[in-house]
C-alpha cells in the first residue's frame, strides 16, 4: 500500500507506539498521566502499568518517559526493553546496561565517551554480547532454537549480575552527575504478561531476582504488562510488593478521545490541507465499537482493509458496504489458518457465546470431559484466540477479538 498517493507522508495508522518524535500524537488517560507524572518527580521509583493488550500502555509510558527527559529530570533509552520468556537475570540485566550504553553512545556529546564508567559499560556490554552471538551461533548449528523447547535458560552465565549491578550503578552515577538527569535513569519492561508469554514460575524468579536491583540508587524502573500484572505481584512477589510506588490502569479511549485521536494522526501525516481521510468515519466507528476501543487491533485492521481493497486504485474511500463483510472475513481467515478440529471450533463458539467461563463451566454445558476442554483451551490459547486470568485458584477463559468478530452475529 503506498500511502503518498493518498496524499500522505507515510502510514497514519502505524501500529507502532508513540515514539520521541511522535509524542504529541498521544491522546488521553489524562488523570492517570497525571498522576504517574507526580510519582516520577521523585529518584528510585517502581511504577506498574497494566492494561489489556492493543489499549496503549507501552504508549502511554513511553509518553511519560520521553516527557519527562525532555525536562533533564530522568535519561531514558528511547526503546523500551521487551522481556523475553525464560530469561534469566544475568540476561535481562545485560540488555538493560546494553540499551543504556547504545543511547549514550549515538545520542549524548562525544566528551561523556570518554569517561571511565561509559567505557566499562561499553567493553562490558561488547563482551557479553560477543558470548551471546558464539552462543546463538553454536545452538543454531546443532539445530536449537529459542523459545519453550530450548530457551534461554541454557545459556551459560557469563558475567554474574553482581558485576553487571556494580556498571548499572556507574551508569546511574554518570547520568545524575556528569549529563545532568536529576532523578536519574528511567527503564521501562515490557512483554510483562502472566500467562500469554510468560509463566508464573518463571516471573515470579525473575522479579525476586530483580527486587534489589530494582532498588539501585538513582534509577527507575516501570513494568508493564497484562491486566493482572499488579495482582501478581501482589499474591506472588512480596519482595516486589513491598517497594512498589504506584500503580495505573490504562483502559481504552472514550469516543471522543478516540476520534480526536484519528483526526490528530490525519493532520499530522497528510502533505496539505486538501488531503482528507480515505476511510469513513462510520468505519472508525464501527471498528471503534467492534474491538472495544483495542487501537492496535484498529490500525492493524485498517492497514488490511486499505490493502485488500487497494484504496486510491479501484475505489477512493473505505465505506461502510466494504468494510464491515472484510473485517468478519479477515478475522474467519486467521481462524482458520490455525485448522482446528471441529470440537475446538465448537469450543470457541461457545465461549464466545459466554463471554466469560470457567473449564468446568464449559465441560458441562458442551457434555465434554475436563481433561478434554483444558487440553484444547491449551491449543487455543497457543494460538491467541483465547485469554485466561486466574482468579484464586480458579481460572476464567474469554475470547480473543478474532474469534469475537468471526462468530458474533
Amino acid at each position: 500500500m503506498q500511502w503518498d498517493a493518498l496524499g500522505f507522508k507515510e502510514n497514519p495508522f502505524s501500529t507502532e507506539p508513540i515514539s520521541q518524535t511522535t509524542m504529541d500524537l498521544y491522546t488521553g488517560h489524562n488523570h492517570e498521566l497525571s498522576s504517574c507524572f507526580d510519582v516520577l518527580h521523585q529518584k528510585n521509583v517502581l511504577l506498574v502499568v497494566e492494561g489489556a493488550r492493543g489499549v496503549g500502555t507501552t504508549s502511554f509510558s513511553n509518553r511519560m518517559r520521553f516527557q519527562l527527559e525532555s525536562e533533564k529530570l530522568y535519561f531514558t533509552p528511547r526503546n523500551e526493553i521487551r522481556v523475553e520468556p525464560n530469561w534469566q537475570l544475568e540476561t535481562l540485566l545485560a540488555v538493560v546496561v546494553a540499551n543504556i550504553v547504545r543511547e549514550i553512545q549515538y545520542f549524548q556529546p562525544s566528551n561523556i565517551l570518554n569517561d571511565p564508567r561509559f567505557i566499562n559499560a561499553k567493553a562490558l556490554s561488547n563482551r557479553i554480547a560477543e558470548a551471546y552471538r558464539s552462543f546463538g551461533i553454536e545452538a543454531f548449528g546443532f539445530g536449537a532454537n529459542y523459545g519453550k523447547a530450548a530457551g534461554i535458560t541454557s545459556m551459560p552465565i557469563i558475567v554474574p549480575s553482581a558485576v553487571i549491578g556494580h556498571h548499572l550503578e556507574d551508569l546511574c552515577s554518570l547520568v545524575k552527575s556528569t549529563m545532568g538527569y536529576q532523578y536519574g535513569i528511567l527503564v521501562q519492561l515490557n512483554n510483562l504478561d502472566i500467562g500469554a508469554i510468560h509463566e508464573e514460575h518463571h516471573l515470579r524468579y525473575l522479579f525476586n531476582a530483580l527486587r534489589d536491583y530494582i532498588q539501585t540508587d538513582g534509577i527507575s524502573w516501570i513494568l508493564v504488562g497484562d491486566v493482572g500484572l499488579r495482582r501478581f505481584i501482589a499474591q506472588q512477589v512480596d519482595r516486589l510488593d513491598d517497594i512498589v510506588s504506584y500503580e495505573a490502569e490504562i483502559g481504552s479511549l472514550s469516543k471522543d478521545e478516540y476520534i480526536t485521536l484519528i483526526q490528530k494522526r490525519i493532520e499530522h501525516y497528510r502533505m496539505n490541507e486538501k488531503i482528507i481521510s480515505p476511510i469513513d468515519s462510520e468505519v472508525f466507528l464501527y471498528l471503534y465499537e467492534i474491538t472495544h476501543g483495542r487501537l492496535r487491533y484498529i490500525f492493524g485492521l485498517l492497514q488490511r482493509l486499505v490493502g485488500s481493497f487497494r484504496i486510491g486504485e479501484l475505489t477512493d474511500t473505505l465505506t461502510m458496504d466494504l468494510a464491515k463483510p472484510m473485517i468478519k472475513k479477515l478475522a474467519m481467515e486467521r481462524i482458520i489458518r490455525n485448522k482446528l478440529s471441529p470440537s475446538e471450533e465448537l469450543l470457541l463458539v461457545k465461549i464466545v457465546e459466554l463471554k466469560r467461563a470457567s473449564v468446568s463451566e464449559i465441560a458441562e454445558l458442551l457434555g465434554k470431559s475436563i481433561n478434554f476442554v483444558s487440553n484444547s483451551l491449551a491449543k487455543l490459547i497457543e494460538h491467541r484466540l483465547v485469554l485466561f486470568q486466574k482468579e484464586g485458584r480458579s481460572r476464567f477463559y474469554t475470547p480473543e477479538l478474532d474469534a469475537i468478530i468471526a462468530y458474533s452475529n
